[in-house]
């Protein structure tokens, strides 16, 4: 089953409008209610950024639940100097939109 979504480009484009729409709609709370992500969100919006842009909508979508969530940062990666690289909800917003236009 899962297989033939990966074939179908109708299923395809679903799935990454589902990923955007997800980030998209998590950036809007940041911004509505005017704040930053904390470390665990950003950690997870960043990978959820990534698989976008990967075209892995399932593990994005997973991210995307983690974000929402504020779920903990995995050991292996809680003393990753990347990990602690804080970045803005505009400058995500800016990924988004950049990742949205490159594959459409």
């Amino acid at each position: 089953m899962e297989q033939a979504m990966i074939l179908n480009p109708a299923a395809r484009a679903t799935a990454r409008r589902n990923v955007a729409d997800r980030i998209d709609r998590f950036l809007n709370g940041l911004e509505r209610t005017r704040r930053q992500p904390n470390r665990r969100e950003l950690f997870w919006l960043r990978i959820a950024l990534a698989n976008l842009q990967e075209g892995q909508h399932p593990a994005g979508e997973d991210a995307m639940d983690k974000a929402e969530r504020a779920m903990p940062i995995p050991e292996h990666a809680a003393g990753d100097l990347a990990t602690n690289a804080g970045m803005t909800a505009a400058e995500l917003r800016g990924l988004l939109d950049g990742i949205v236009k490159a594959i459409e």
